[in-house]
């Protein structure tokens, strides 16, 4: 009986202590589940947030015993008596607001057409250069003259004007348009035609030309160029009245 009970001492003991092992883990435990930071925590969490502040602003501050430096700022003074002072105040300035005037459009009058220089009623109305054989078919180079029709302002013949041709140092000679009519067989005898007679051969010349009414110039002077050319025999000279 003693011997088993000397036996199970060593037991009863050894159950003691795990029973109270196990308690003072479970302490342990409960402790840990209320203060997880606690120095026998072996899985402790980092520092918390205030914690990190704390160290931030203990590792900023100056070490003990160092007066903090005072940072100098510049602050504009001002006058013992500041008013502030408008430079300047806007105007509403009014704007112009253009007028549109209604213009009225200039009549255009006709322009009236000047009246022609004294002695200057005809005017050339067109030139050509023929053989002699346009005027007088048997007269092969021996015929050099000047012809042509004289118009009024309506394109219609014009009798009675004189026709004057001449040379530097000739008088010259002279030929009355519509004087066909009385001789046919001199010319083509159409009303209003002319013709003067210069020479019986081609020559090289500058003949002046002027036409005359009543005695009084009615031309301007027009200068009809000649040739030795026998194709260039008869000078055709067409005339019309300006008004």
């Amino acid at each position: 009986m003693r011997m088993e009970e000397s036996e199970s001492r060593p037991l009863d003991i050894l159950t003691v202590l795990v029973i109270l092992l196990t308690v003072l883990v479970l302490l342990c435990y409960g402790v840990i589940f209320f203060q997880p930071r606690i120095f026998f925590n072996p899985f402790k969490p980092g520092p918390s947030v205030e914690e990190q502040l704390a160290a931030l602003l203990t590792s900023q501050a100056p070490p003990p015993g160092t007066p903090a430096t005072p940072t100098a700022t510049n602050t504009p003074s001002l006058p013992p008596t500041w008013t502030p002072t408008a430079t300047g105040t806007p105007t509403n300035t009014p704007t112009a607001t253009a007028t549109s005037t209604p213009t009225s459009t200039p009549t255009r009058k006709p322009t009236p057409k000047p009246p022609p220089a004294p002695g200057e009623h005809y005017f050339v109305l067109s030139t050509s250069v023929q053989p002699s054989t346009y005027r007088y078919p048997t007269l092969d180079c021996q015929w050099m003259g000047i012809t042509g029709f004289i118009y009024d302002k309506d394109g219609l013949f014009k009798k009675g004007v004189t026709v004057k041709v001449w040379l530097d140092g000739w008088s010259g000679t002279t030929a009355v348009s519509g004087a066909y009519d009385e001789y046919v067989g001199h010319g083509k005898g159409e009303p209003g035609e002319y013709e003067v007679f210069l020479s019986n051969e081609p020559r090289e010349e500058v003949w002046h030309m002027q036409l005359f009414e009543g005695g009084v110039p009615a031309s301007a002077v027009y200068d009809v160029h000649s040739t030795r050319d026998c194709n260039k025999m008869v000078y055709i000279v067409h005339w019309k009245r300006k008004d």
